[in-house]
């Protein structure tokens, strides 16, 4: 136990090196320039584009949960989705999660294991909208390239994500067919990471075989994974735009990729709220478009958190103190320890 405290200790102390670096990399009189840049209306179009943004996301869920036999209206799925994205924002490994399985176990009497699987489930959609929003933007983006060599790297680079696309749906097919197959590969894990890990499969075995029989349901699952993505780069390019003045149409594309790229990050992040890591991705794309022009592009990026950490402090912060607060953040249990619980 007091190995995990060092270890989050640890976490956080990166983070915040990482954030003052940012800061003090990028100027923080440049920050504030860049950000009122945006102006009034460019901030309320950022604002309306994330509450669409949140509501396809709650709405992803909402139809995971209907997959399993869950049937809630879109409004008592908002405040738990809010609530744990602000948390996901300073916690590690996405601990904000589990406001979503307790809300929804207190206020609905939903099954632990239901929510978890949901969540789970709703991961690996994540991957799969965001695979196909990518593989849409580096198709226009071939185009944006003058040179044959440039353009024959992008395709292949197309061909490579629809082969890891196939690869991905053929091992979800072999895990379905052959569960047993992967227990035997956990069994090689140690210990405290093979309960874990089990505990994952489990979940997701179980949410995607509640999928398979609803096919219907599984298409707009995808299909509302890959708008969020395509919501999150329009977001960044109305930043972009403002910030980068080269920028024209023809780049949307690549902002579009760049926020895609980056926000693998939040799916699976090294430091909580992938403090650093997704801002280095977005500017590591930016950089290399084709228009870019000098002007720092984390700027971009980390005026996209401070938008996102503003709304989602505000909506987020009342939404945690509606479900329960202080209770909520007493939790520190992951999803295997909720369904242990729920089993005893």
């Amino acid at each position: 136990m007091l190995e995990n405290k060092n270890s989050s200790k640890l976490l956080y102390l990166a983070t915040l090196t990482v954030l003052l670096i940012i800061i003090v990399f990028i100027n923080p009189q440049n920050l504030i320039e860049s950000f009122f840049q945006l102006g009034f209306w460019g901030i309320a179009l950022l604002v309306l584009f994330y509450i669409i943004d949140l509501i396809v996301r709650t709405y992803r869920w909402k139809l995971l949960l209907i997959a399993q036999g869950t049937q809630l209206p879109l409004s008592s799925l908002i405040l738990p989705v809010c609530s744990a994205l602000a948390i996901n924002l300073f916690t590690i490994a996405r601990a904000g999660e589990t406001v979503r399985i307790i809300s929804l176990k207190r206020n609905y009497e939903v099954k632990y294991s239901d929510s978890i699987s949901s969540i789970v489930i709703e991961q690996v959609l994540s991957i799969i909208g965001l695979l196909i929003v990518v593989t849409g933007s580096l198709f226009f983006i071939s185009f944006s390239f003058q040179t044959e060599e440039s353009s024959r790297v992008i395709g292949q680079l197309i061909i490579l994500l629809f082969l890891i696309s196939g690869g991905g749906l053929l091992l979800i097919g072999i895990i379905l067919m052959k569960p047993t197959f992967v227990y035997k590969i956990l069994g090689i894990f140690p210990e405290f990471l093979k309960d874990k890990l089990t505990s994952a499969f489990e979940a997701f075995i179980r949410g995607l075989t509640d999928l398979r029989t609803k096919p219907n349901l599984l298409f707009q699952a995808i299909l509302t994974s890959a708008a969020i993505w395509a919501i999150e780069g329009v977001m960044l390019y109305i930043i972009a735009l403002s910030i980068l003045p080269s920028f024209t149409l023809t780049d949307l594309p690549w902002v579009i990729a760049a926020s895609c790229v980056g926000n693998i990050t939040f799916i699976i992040p090294i430091l909580p709220g992938a403090m650093g890591e997704y801002e280095a991705v977005i500017a590591l794309v930016l950089i290399n478009s084709p228009h870019y022009i000098g002007t720092d592009a984390t700027l971009v990026a980390f005026i996209d958190r401070v938008v996102k950490s503003l709304f989602l402090g505000i909506v987020g912060g009342y939404a945690t103190l509606q479900l329960g607060g202080s209770e909520l953040l007493r939790y520190r249990r992951d999803y295997a320890d909720l369904s242990q619980e729920e089993k005893l």
